[in-house]
C-alpha cells in the first residue's frame, strides 16, 4: 500500500497539507479504527476562535508553494502565544493536532518540535481531559520515529491519564493499551505485546460482549501478533471470528472485512492450507474491486497475494514472466512488507531448487533487508532468514556459517529470554522459545559436519534449556571471584540468582504475575546493592567479568565423564497440531578432562522413550495402602529394556577410563532410571559407573562441595503424618514412615547432626518451611503426587501446581493455590522458599522426581522447584514405591552416609545392597531403581 505524500515537494505541489488532518491509509494487517465514537463539535470561546482562525491561516499558507517555512514560523509563534494563556484545554488540543498533522504528512522534525514543546507548556500541568490525547499522539509519533526509549513512558502516561478521567475499563484505556501493544510488537517486544493484547481483549470481551467492534479490533491485533511469532493456528481462531462478525455488521464490501479476509488467508497460507488461503484471497480481491474507486491500490495487492499462493501451492509455473513479476514485487514499496518478504523467500527457494545459488542468495538478502528494516532486526522473520542464509553458505563457507550460528545463538537467546520474562503466558512463552528450535536443529546438523563448531554448539546446548542469556552467568562468575569467606556477598548473590530463576518460571508459566513483578522491582534494588558493595570491597574490572566460566573439560578429573543430552526439533507450520514436528533429533555431548567435546547423534527420541516410561507411568492406577502414591510399575524390562543400546552404547568409546558418569538429561530422558540400564550382557550401568544426575549443566560448578554429611549440621525429618482434617479422612496412613524417620534421626544424631522430628499433625507448611530454611538435611516421608495437563492432570492448571507432597491435616481437597494451611506443599510454593542451606533434600514419596517436558527449562515439577529454591541435591522417586521397601532403602542410605560415604557413593551402595538382597522389601528394581539423586 502506497504511503501518502512520498516527498515534501509533492505535498507542497498538490496543496494537500491543509487545515485538516490527512487520513493515512491503515496498515494492511489492521482495520480502520472502527469503534471510535464520533467526536462532538466543540463550541469555541471568542478568544479560542481568534486563535483558531490564525492557526488555520497558517496551515493554509503551508500548502502554497514557497510559503511553507514562513507559514510554519507563523504557526509556531501562534502556538507559543496560545501556551501563555489560560486556555488550557484548547491549547493542549491545538498542540496535539499540530503534532499529529506534521507526523501524518511525514514531517518528522516539525512534529518532534511541536510535541517536545507541547510537553513543556503550562497547560500540560493542568487538570484537563485533553492531556492523554496529547501523550497518545506523541507516543504514536515516537513509534514511527523508532525512538524506543520514549514509547512505553509516553503510552503509559496516556493510559494512566485516560484511566483517571474515564475509568480503568474505559474504551479510551483499552484503545491506548492496544496501540501500545501494537507498537511493542512492531519493535520486536512480542512477549509484552501479546500479554497486553490478551489481557486487553479479555477485558473488552467481558465488558462489552462479543458483538462490539472494539472487541473485534483487539482480537484482530492479537491474531496479527500470534501470526508474527509463528502461531498461525492460534491466530486463525481469532481471525475467523472477526471476519464473521465484521461481515455480518458491515456487509461484504467494507475495508475492515477486506482486512480480516486477508489476515485469515495469511493464516491458512502459513498453515499450508493453500485451498483455504486462495478462497479467502479471492474474497479479498472481490472486496478490493468493490472498493476500487476509494483505493485503487488494493486490487493489485490482492492479485499479488493470489499469484504468490498459487506459486507456493505449485499450481502456477515459475516461468520468466512470473519470476519477473515476483522480483518486481519484492522491491516495490507499494506492496505490504509481509508480501514482499514472502515473495523474496519463495523466489530464493525456487532458485535454490533450480541450481542458481547466486540469484537465490540475492533474494535471501532482499528478504533479510525487508524483515530487518520494515519489521525489526529482532523480528522472527529476520532471525529465520539469517538462519537460512547460514545454511545456504554453510557448504561453501563454513567460517561464515559458524560465526553466524554463534551470533544467532547469542542474539536469539537474549531476545527470547526477554520475551519469556514479560510474556506472562506459558503457551506464548513456549511459542517464542520454539522459534529458536529451527536454528538449534540446523546448528546441530552443521556441528555434526564441522567439528570446530562443536564447542560453541555445546555452549549453546548448555544455555538454552534454562534460557541463560548471560545475566545469571555473571552472578556465577562473581560467586567464583569474591572471597570465599565473604558470606554476606555470597548470600546476596545466591538470593539474586534464586529470584532470577524463580521469575523466569513465574512469567513463562503465567501463574502469578503480581509476585513476578514484585520480584522484578526487588531484583533491581538488590542488583544496585551488589554493584555498590562489589565496588567497595573488590577491584573487579570488566576484564574479570569477561573471562568465561570454566568449561566442563576443566572441571572433570581423568576418571570422570559428562554426558549432556540435548534434543533438537524441526517444527511444522502448525505448532498446535497433534504432531507438530517434522523431525526430532537426540544428541549426546560428551566431555572429558582437557579435551574438546564430542557430539554424537543418537536418533529420534520419540522412538526411544515416547512410549516407554512417560506413557507407562502416566497410566498408573490410583493409590493403595502399601504404596506412597500408587501401585508399582510392572514389567520393568518391557518399559526400559533396550535404552542402554540407544543412550549409552554409542558413547562407549568416549567413556573409556571413566568410573564416574555425570548425566544431564533433557526432556523425557528425565524419566529414565539410568542406574537400571543394562548392556546386552546384562551388566548394568550402575556396575560400570557411579552415576550422578545433574538438573542443569551449571551444577557441575558445585560438584566438589559439601559431598558428605557435615558434623554440626541440622536435620529436619517428617514422617508418620496424620492426614485427617476434621471429617475429611485424607490420604491413607503410611505406618512405615514413622519408623523410617525415627531410625534416620538416631543415625544422624550419632553423626553429631541435631535432628528434629515432625510427626502426626505437626508437619504443617509454616512449621516445615521455617525448619527447612535453617536445615542442612531435610527428609520428608509421605505421599507424593504428580499431574500435568499433558499427562492426565487437570487442564489449564500449571504443572508446578500439580506436583506436590502431602503434609499434616491435608484432608481430601487440593487447593492448587498459595495456601500454607491446606496441608499440601506444591512445587510452585516450594520454589519460593530459600533452601540454599540444604545439602540434601529427600522426598521419600511417590512421583517426586517426575516433571512435565517443556521447551522452557527442560523439565517442570518438583525437581525444577528444588533447583530454583537452591538445595544442592535432592533424592526423589521416578514412580510409585512401596512403603516398607522405601523405609528400609532410606534407612540403609543414611547408614552409609553416617559411615562417611559421599551422597553419590551412599546411593550407589544402597542400590547394590538392595540388588544383593540385604535390604528387605527393596530387592526389586521397582523399588531400588525408582530413586534418583539430582544435583543442582
Amino acid at each position: 500500500m502506497s504511503n501518502a505524500f512520498a516527498s515534501l515537494a509533492r505535498r507542497l505541489a498538490t496543496g494537500l497539507l491543509a487545515a485538516q488532518f490527512v487520513l493515512i491509509a491503515a496498515p494492511y494487517a489492521h482495520a480502520q479504527q472502527e469503534d471510535a465514537p464520533a467526536q462532538p463539535a466543540v463550541e469555541l470561546t471568542p478568544a479560542e476562535a481568534a486563535f483558531e482562525k490564525r492557526i488555520r491561516e497558517a496551515y493554509a499558507a503551508m500548502g502554497v508553494e514557497g510559503k511553507f517555512e514562513e507559514a510554519y514560523k507563523q504557526l509556531r509563534a501562534t502556538l507559543i502565544e496560545l501556551a501563555r494563556t489560560d486556555l488550557f484545554a484548547f491549547t493542549v488540543r491545538k498542540y496535539t493536532e499540530a503534532g499529529q498533522l506534521f507526523h501524518q504528512n511525514g514531517l518528522g522534525e516539525e512534529s518532534e518540535a511541536v510535541f517536545s514543546e507541547g510537553e513543556q507548556i503550562r497547560a500540560m500541568n493542568e487538570d484537563v481531559k485533553e492531556r492523554p490525547d496529547f501523550y497518545l499522539a506523541y507516543a504514536n509519533f515516537k513509534v514511527a520515529a523508532r525512538d524506543f526509549n520514549r514509547i512505553v513512558p509516553l503510552f503509559t502516561t496516556a493510559t494512566n491519564l485516560y484511566a483517571q478521567y474515564y475509568g480503568t475499563e474505559s474504551r479510551e484505556v483499552m484503545n491506548a493499551n492496544d496501540l501500545m501493544a501494537v507498537a511493542l510488537g512492531d519493535i520486536g517486544q512480542f512477549g509484552t505485546s501479546a500479554n497486553l493484547m490478551l489481557a486487553n481483549y479479555e477485558l473488552a470481551l467481558k465488558s462489552f460482549g462479543p458483538d462490539e467492534a472494539l472487541v473485534w479490533r483487539l482480537a484482530n491485533n492479537l491474531a496479527d501478533t500470534l501470526r508474527n511469532i509463528g502461531a498461525p493456528g492460534q491466530a486463525l481462531e481469532y481471525d475467523r471470528m472477526v471476519l464473521e462478525k465484521r461481515t455480518a455488521y458491515y456487509g461484504r464490501d467494507h475495508f475492515n472485512v477486506l482486512v480480516s479476509a486477508n489476515n485469515t488467508a495469511q493464516d491458512y497460507l502459513d498453515l499450508g492450507d493453500y485451498a483455504a488461503a486462495l478462497s479467502h484471497f479471492e474474497l479479498n480481491r472481490q472486496i478490493a474491486i468493490a472498493l476500487r474507486e476509494r483505493d485503487p491500490g488494493l486490487e493489485p495487492q490482492a492479485d499479488a497475494w493470489i499469484l504468490y499462493t498459487r506459486l507456493a501451492a505449485g499450481e502456477q509455473p515459475f516461468d520468466d514472466k512470473t519470476i519477473a513479476t515476483m522480483e518486481a514485487l519484492v522491491l516495490d514499496a507499494d506492496y505490504p512488507a509481509m508480501l514482499s518478504y514472502k515473495a523474496a523467500r519463495l523466489l530464493a527457494d525456487h532458485f535454490k531448487q533450480a541450481g542458481d545459488a547466486a540469484r537465490g542468495m540475492k533474494q535471501l538478502e532482499n528478504a533479510l533487508s525487508i524483515a530487518s528494516a520494515e519489521m525489526s532486526p529482532t523480528h522472527p522473520y529476520a532471525f529465520e532468514t539469517r538462519r537460512v542464509i547460514a545454511n545456504a553458505k554453510g557448504a561453501t563457507d563454513a567460517a561464515f556459517a559458524a560465526k553466524e550460528y554463534a551470533n544467532l545463538d547469542t542474539e536469539m537467546i537474549r531476545w527470547i529470554a526477554m520475551q519469556v520474562m514479560f510474556a506472562g503466558n506459558r503457551d506464548f512463552a513456549e511459542a517464542t522459545r520454539a522459534l529458536a528450535d529451527d536454528m538449534l536443529y540446523d546448528y546441530a546438523l552443521f556441528a555434526e559436519k564441522d567439528v570446530a563448531s562443536v564447542p560453541a554448539f555445546a555452549d549453546a546446548a548448555r544455555r538454552w534449556p534454562s534460557l541463560e542469556d548471560g545475566r545469571r552467568d555473571t552472578l556465577r562468575k562473581l560467586m567464583r571471584l569474591v572471597d570465599p569467606k565473604d558470606e554476606d556477598m555470597k548470600a546476596r548473590l545466591r538470593e539474586l540468582l534464586h529470584m532470577s530463576l524463580m521469575n523466569q518460571e513465574i512469567f513463562s508459566a503465567g501463574t502469578d504475575d503480581a509476585l513476578g513483578h514484585t520480584n522484578l522491582d526487588a531484583m533491581k534494588g538488590k542488583e544496585d546493592q551488589i554493584n555498590t558493595l562489589i565496588a567497595e570491597r573488590y577491584k573487579f574490572g570488566q576484564a574479570d567479568l569477561d573471562v568465561p566460566l570454566p568449561l566442563a573439560s576443566k572441571l572433570l578429573d581423568d576418571n570422570e565423564a559428562l554426558v549432556s543430552y540435548f534434543i533438537t526439533r524441526k517444527w511444522r507450520a502448525d505448532r498446535q497440531s497433534a504432531e507438530p514436528f517434522d523431525d526430532v533429533r537426540l544428541y549426546a555431548i560428551v566431555w572429558r578432562k582437557d579435551a574438546e567435546p564430542k557430539l554424537r547423534y543418537l536418533g529420534d527420541p520419540r522412538e526411544i522413550v515416547a512410549h516407554k516410561p512417560t506413557v507407562q507411568v502416566a497410566a498408573l492406577p490410583k493409590a493403595e495402602t502399601a504404596a506412597r502414591g500408587a501401585v508399582p510399575i510392572g514389567q520393568m524390562d518391557a518399559v526400559f529394556g533396550g535404552l542402554y543400546g540407544t543412550l549409552i552404547a554409542p558413547l562407549d568409546a568416549d567413556l573409556l577410563g571413566a568410573d564416574t558418569l555425570f548425566v544431564i538429561p533433557d526432556g523425557q530422558l528425565f524419566a529414565v532410571p539410568f542406574s537400571l540400564l543394562a548392556d546386552d550382557k546384562g551388566r548394568s550401568l550402575e556396575e560400570r559407573f557411579s552415576i550422578r544426575l545433574l538438573t542443569r549443566p551449571e551444577a557441575l560448578y558445585n560438584i566438589r562441595s559439601e559431598q558428605k554429611l557435615a558434623a554440626g549440621g541440622r536435620a529436619i525429618l517428617a514422617g508418620g503424618l496424620d492426614y485427617a482434617n476434621g471429617a475429611e479422612k485424607g490420604a491413607d496412613p503410611l505406618p512405615g514412615t514413622l519408623k523410617e524417620v525415627d531410625t534416620i534421626a538416631a543415625l544422624l544424631r550419632a553423626k553429631s547432626l541435631a535432628s528434629d522430628l515432625l510427626t502426626g499433625d505437626s508437619a504443617t507448611e509454616p512449621v516445615l518451611r521455617e525448619a527447612m530454611e535453617r536445615a542442612t538435611v531435610a527428609h520428608l516421608a509421605t505421599h507424593g503426587s504428580y499431574g500435568s495437563p499433558k499427562n492426565g492432570g487437570a487442564s489449564n492448571v500449571d504443572t508446578l501446581w500439580q506436583s506436590d507432597v502431602i503434609l499434616s491435616k491435608s484432608g481430601d481437597k487440593r487447593s492448587m493455590t498459595r495456601d500454607d494451611k491446606d496441608g499440601r506443599l506444591y512445587a510452585y510454593e516450594l520454589m519460593t522458599w530459600d533452601l540454599s542451606k540444604l545439602d540434601l533434600l529427600v522426598l521419600s514419596a511417590c512421583d517426586t522426581g517426575r516433571g512435565d517436558e517443556t521447551f522452557v527449562g527442560g523439565l517442570r515439577g518438583l525437581p525444577t522447584a528444588i533447583n530454583i529454591a537452591g538445595a544442592r541435591r535432592s533424592l526423589l522417586t521416578l514412580w510409585p514405591v512401596a512403603d516398607e521397601g522405601t523405609a528400609n532403602f532410606m534407612t540403609r542410605f543414611y547408614e552409609h552416609l553416617a559411615a562417611g560415604m559421599t551422597y553419590a557413593e551412599a546411593l550407589r551402595q544402597t542400590r547394590r545392597d538392595a540388588i544383593g538382597g540385604t535390604v528387605a522389601g527393596a530387592g526389586s528394581p521397582q523399588v531400588w531403581a525408582a530413586f534418583v539423586m539430582f544435583e543442582n
